[in-house]
């Protein structure tokens, strides 16, 4: 990948990789869990990882306090070529499944933006996010962007942003004006962001930043791990990876032959001009490689208007934190000795 592929990041002007590296996977056990295919990546291979995103054109890297030990990971990482990425981290402001108010929030943003610091060994991040906006942050604007304020003047950070879950809330945070940049789910599966969002968002002026582009795997033939009750989401992923296949059967239709699910996801994406950056997941070098390719595939007409068909609009089967008591689980069984 390069420079010609970048785009512009709404009214920030960073010009970020069009896959960004998704670090959860490196600091925690996330996902489906799959055999061979499961589990966090050690600290040398995790550091090799980010220096191959590196030297492969991605620039943008997205991380959180709450992905386990991500950060630090990064920080032993980018020892060196912070300089070469365009850093992004995620403030934690709930406790006991709540957000915190008044003081409080303000003391874990201003606390925990100082505690990612130290952990990536930098003196800023590029884009500051609060992880899990909610109705309850929204009520407390005022508060947040005075803290947006001061991280900003003191230089800790350059640009504003939040991660949503759901269609409605990154709507109604773009009418507020809080943030830089919203970070939304979005999949050829989960569109619902594309009906009212990506407008508002692109006429204010706000970057877009998509994660969840493979569902936790659920875009992959990694869904045949999902558990039965599960089976519509199952039935879905067999659709999809179907049509992958025929079109890849079709190479005279521009599609290229080799072409695999996981690359389809990203690059029905990557068709979305408003969007800035796709974030990606990945734990070893071999995905690197595969995901990279998306970023110079170009799916054709017929194949995206298919694909388009696919959408789900049923936010019980959207929503991975409906299966997470099922994926654990079985990520217990699969180490049970």
């Amino acid at each position: 990948m390069n420079r010609s592929h970048y785009r512009t990041l709404g009214r920030t002007n960073l010009s970020v990789s069009p896959i960004a590296l998704g670090t959860v996977e490196l600091g925690m056990d996330y996902g489906i869990p799959v055999p061979g295919h499961y589990g966090r990546p050690s600290m040398s291979a995790a550091e090799r990882l980010v220096g191959a995103a590196l030297d492969n054109g991605i620039n943008f890297i997205d991380t959180a306090q709450a992905y386990g030990n991500s950060e630090a990971i990064l920080g032993r990482a980018l020892r060196g070529r912070r300089n070469r990425a365009v850093l992004a981290t995620k403030a934690t402001v709930q406790a006991d499944g709540k957000t915190l108010r008044g003081n409080a929030l303000r003391r874990a943003m201003l606390s925990g933006l100082e505690s990612s610091l130290h952990s990536l060994q930098t003196d800023y991040v590029d884009i500051w996010q609060i992880h899990n906006v909610d109705a309850d942050l929204l009520d407390q604007a005022d508060l947040v962007a005075e803290v947006f304020s001061q991280a900003r003047a003191s230089g800790m950070i350059l640009w504003r942003g939040g991660s949503f879950y759901g269609p409605d809330l990154p709507l109604a945070a773009v009418e507020l004006d809080l943030f830089d940049t919203v970070q939304v789910t979005y999949s050829l599966f989960d569109q619902r962001l594309a009906d009212r969002l990506f407008p508002a968002a692109t006429r204010l002026g706000v970057g877009i930043l998509v994660r969840s582009v493979l569902l936790q795997g659920v875009l992959t033939e990694r869904a045949d791990y999902l558990p039965d009750r599960l089976e519509p989401l199952k039935a879905r992923s067999r659709r999809f990876r179907q049509l992958v296949a025929e079109a890849a059967g079709r190479p005279r239709l521009g599609t290229d032959p080799s072409l695999t699910p996981a690359q389809a996801a990203i690059a029905f994406a990557l068709a979305e001009p408003r969007i800035g950056s796709v974030l990606v997941g990945m734990r070893t070098e071999s995905e690197l490689e595969e995901n990279l390719l998306a970023a110079t595939t170009a799916l054709s007409h017929d194949l995206i208007h298919e694909l388009r068909l696919l959408r789900i609009d049923d936010p019980d089967l959207l929503n991975p934190s409906n299966w997470q008591a099922d994926l654990l689980a079985a990520a217990k069984r699969m180490h049970r000795p």
